[in-house]
């Protein structure tokens, strides 16, 4: 019988649960850790969820995103079985078969104070499971990150995800962060937000915002003087920037995804992931990123 088709919110929030085989460990050290984040990376070019956080714990796995467009299950899947491969490479042939059990299960998280519950309870697993004392105690949790303790990897934004949550990126903003984290009382939130919704299998579907993408990419050649006669796919150095100023724009402040943003600039969505993730910030970029914004009334 083929499997229901799994359908979500894009914008809602989405904690999602992913358990190994018969609950074995297959998270046992610090190199299995660093493969299975190495695997998430290979694999979110695929999608366009945002990260919030992670948890990765021996036996499970626990993520924290906002809902995109694009279908979750093939980011899992590419995920999953790369980690997989790899997991049976290093233990030299004495492990074969399944590693994941099913496919993951997507709670929807509606309400924003909920988020912030979520995120905390990622980075609280660690030292609740009797690991560590603290959460910046451990790193597979992406709580030392947030706290600019660890490198922040490319498919996390931990600026934008601090803002989301209520706070700064700031030592005295990641200060109050990990003393929220630290001081929560599940149980009380619980109490004050109400019960937790059960999972999501189908939900209907909205569509993405609307976006005038002739008009945006004129107001980013007018913000970064380049004339229009010169193609928005150029590897000068303007036009690269000028693509990076309409991918930022348009996936910060207007909902949109890598692929929409791909189909407009006429790239591929790998290299719309590329141009925000490895384009150096600069101040003449974010002074760039506030006339445009303001020119569209953001």
């Amino acid at each position: 019988m083929p499997r229901k088709k799994r359908l979500w919110v894009p914008g809602v929030g989405a904690h999602t649960i992913s358990r190994f085989v018969d609950r074995r460990f297959f998270l046992r050290g610090d190199q299995d850790r660093l493969t299975f984040l190495a695997a998430i990376g290979r694999a979110d070019p695929r999608w366009d969820w945002q990260w919030l956080s992670y948890a990765l714990m021996s036996s499970h796995l626990h993520y924290g995103h906002i809902a995109g467009l694009d279908d979750p299950d093939r980011f899992y899947s590419s995920a999953h079985t790369s980690f997989a491969v790899r997991f049976h490479r290093g233990q030299e042939g004495r492990t074969l078969g399944p590693v994941f059990a099913e496919r993951p299960t997507i709670h929807p998280i509606r309400k924003q104070e909920r988020l912030r519950i979520m995120v905390a309870y990622h980075h609280r697993n660690p030292p609740e499971s009797g690991v560590v004392a603290r959460p910046r105690d451990s790193r597979w949790s992406s709580h030392r990150v947030y706290l600019r303790l660890d490198p922040e990897p490319a498919w996390l934004d931990v600026e934008r995800a601090l803002a989301l949550l209520g706070f700064s990126d700031t030592a005295a903003g990641r200060e109050r962060f990990d003393d929220f984290v630290m001081s929560i009382d599940f149980e009380a939130a619980e109490r004050l937000c109400g019960p937790t919704p059960e999972r999501i299998e189908c939900v209907v579907r909205t569509g993405p915002k609307v976006v005038d993408w002739q008009r945006l990419e004129e107001l980013a050649r007018m913000t970064m003087a380049l004339p229009a006669g010169v193609p928005i796919q150029s590897r000068r150095r303007v036009v690269v920037r000028t693509r990076w100023l309409i991918a930022r724009v348009a996936t910060r402040h207007l909902g949109q995804s890598y692929a929409a943003v791909a189909k407009a600039l006429g790239v591929t969505r790998g290299a719309v992931w590329n141009l925000l993730q490895r384009t150096p910030p600069s101040n003449e970029l974010e002074r760039a990123e506030a006339t445009l914004r303001e020119c569209l009334g953001l």
